[in-house]
């Protein structure tokens, strides 16, 4: 049995699956993302009620926000409470087994590229996650890319173009990750908004722009034209650097077909004439998709213990 826990800024979900990667079950509980201690004893909690229902000790793996370097600490992340935690020590000696602790966005692409994932079999992919952040994570080789400092991938902390600035007559944002001008700000969801407020329009959210841009408002259709054209430019340097097979595409704005079905061509106009496009398309198993990854990472994890 393989247990899979994706920790996000206000839930915790756990999932057991099967050796076919079947999920067998599911359930969440509130982050208490200000409490170090308070978040370990609800993993321990989780994973104990796991081992109940499994009647056994499961192989464990954990999807976190963030940067892990390579003594296995938090970096950087939403959750303050583990940033004083050396984790993996922490929690293979709580858990009693070992613990593949990733990134969750380098989980997401894992799970995308195993068993039943839109990029099944896929050894070079990459995975774009366009939610309330902008996430990705590569698989170059079969294998998950980490980099040496443990953040490879996060293309959302690239910064805009001067070009993209000048084009769109853009603000320079600062981010939350103490950068400014980070393409998060622009491409994930709260980024379309505020292109759509930029442009002209009056709603808050990215719902509001998408129903805005259904009804063929002008400022929401700038707003969307300047979306796909910073996506395809930063995504287009991930392929010249990476040169993935397959782009999957992850998040809240991954279910709008307007964002999917005119990426490709978005990117084309970023790319050398003649460089074959990679497919665009978007993630089989959606939100599921970062524990699945995790309880995936968990189970090579043991595998590769007992050799």
């Amino acid at each position: 049995m393989h247990y899979g826990i994706d920790i996000g800024g206000t839930k915790i979900e756990i999932a057991r699956f099967d050796g076919a990667w079947q999920r067998l079950d599911h359930w969440r509980e509130p982050t208490p993302a200000d409490d170090g201690e308070a978040l370990l004893e609800t993993l321990a909690a989780m994973v104990a009620e796991a081992d109940r229902r499994t009647g056994n000790a499961g192989t464990l793996g954990i999807g976190i926000p963030g940067v892990i370097d390579r003594q296995g600490n938090l970096v950087a992340a939403n959750l303050p409470g583990l940033r004083q935690v050396s984790l993996v020590r922490t929690l293979a000696k709580r858990f009693d087994r070992p613990v593949a602790l990733e990134n969750d966005s380098r989980c997401f692409i894992v799970s995308e590229t195993g068993p039943g994932g839109s990029a099944e079999g896929v050894e070079h992919a990459f995975g774009a996650i366009l939610g309330t952040g902008a996430g990705g994570g590569a698989v170059v080789g079969g294998r998950p890319l980490r980099g040496s400092g443990g953040f490879a991938g996060e293309w959302g902390h690239l910064p805009l173009s001067a070009s993209a600035i000048a084009r769109y007559d853009l603000p320079v944002l600062a981010c939350g990750c103490g950068l400014e001008g980070c393409l998060e700000s622009y491409v994930s969801g709260p980024g379309v908004a505020r292109l759509y407020r930029h442009f002209g329009g009056e709603g808050l959210t990215a719902e509001q722009w998408h129903a805005a841009w259904q009804a063929k408002e002008s400022s929401a259709i700038s707003a969307h034209e300047c979306h796909l054209d910073l996506l395809g430019e930063a995504l287009g340097n991930v392929v010249k650097l990476l040169a993935p097979e397959v782009i999957v595409v992850g998040g809240g704005l991954s279910t709008l077909d307007c964002v999917i079905d005119e990426l490709p061509g978005a990117l084309s106009r970023h790319l050398f004439a003649g460089i074959a496009l990679p497919r665009v398309v978007r993630s089989y198993f959606g939100a599921a998709s970062g524990v699945r990854g995790a309880a995936m990472q968990g189970a090579a994890l043991a595998t590769s213990s007992d050799e």
